[in-house]
């Protein structure tokens, strides 16, 4: 089914031009993920953006166009990565609900570790790129509120999604970087995936996601992990 884009949000998002000190290289932008490198996942609102054109000082070099994207944080996590590289989910809390079997509402408390979760200040201080931050600290210094953290999307990728000002958002870095790996439009109220740029494309409902995920779970008689949106623990 087609979908319809209104084009006033992107006519209205500022444009600037910004310098790079030597060649601009994509290799910069697109850190690969990894258990040393993992990178933060993080629910939050997108407060404002802003196109900006990379000029490098090496003649040679493309411009290049990407988005500052301006985020109040709701909460992030360190990603997490197995041993052979397979991304696992976080550890959103340092306890877990445990059922008894008995009844619905039985259950214990079990130790999971210590948490994947972020603070702000740790999440400005992985995300923070002396070089980018360079670049755009004039435009920052002027539109920036405290408390936001400043991410960069690739023109391209940000363009396959409908993005405002308010749109409640899941990012995933390029690892421990601004850069933008992937990005999703939540809408908490029906827990739809509204739209979604990065590795894979249209987000499905997240209740048929889980239900179908559900169905192909082995039955056993171990004590099995409630399962709670840890996200709001």
């Amino acid at each position: 089914m087609s979908r319809m884009y209104d084009n006033k949000p992107l006519e209205n998002v500022p444009v600037y031009v910004t310098k790079w000190d030597g060649t601009f290289d994509k290799k910069h932008a697109q850190a690969k993920s990894s258990r040393d490198n993992p990178g933060i996942l993080c629910d939050g609102r997108i407060v404002r953006q802003a196109r900006i054109n990379i000029d490098s000082s090496d003649p040679a070099s493309l411009q290049v166009r990407y988005y500052i994207l301006y985020v109040l944080l709701e909460r992030a996590h360190r990603r997490k990565y197995s041993d052979t590289g397979v991304e696992q989910e976080p550890n959103f809390s340092e306890t877990t609900k445990v059922s008894t079997g008995y009844l619905n509402s039985s259950y214990n408390v079990k130790s999971k570790g210590s948490t994947d979760r972020l603070t702000p200040e740790e999440v400005s201080i992985l995300v923070h790129d002396l070089k980018v931050s360079d670049m755009i600290s004039n435009i920052v210094a002027k539109d920036n509120a405290a408390g936001n953290i400043i991410l960069l999307m690739k023109e391209e990728q940000r363009l396959k999604v409908d993005l405002k000002e308010n749109s409640l958002v899941r990012i995933k870095t390029c690892g421990n970087s601004p850069f933008v790996e992937s990005l999703v439009v939540r809408d908490d109220l029906t827990s739809t995936i509204a739209n979604f740029a990065g590795d894979e494309m249209m987000g499905d409902n997240w209740l048929e996601k889980i239900a179908a995920a559900k169905a192909t779970l082995r039955v056993d008689e171990e004590p099995s992990e409630i399962a709670d949106d840890e996200w709001d623990d």
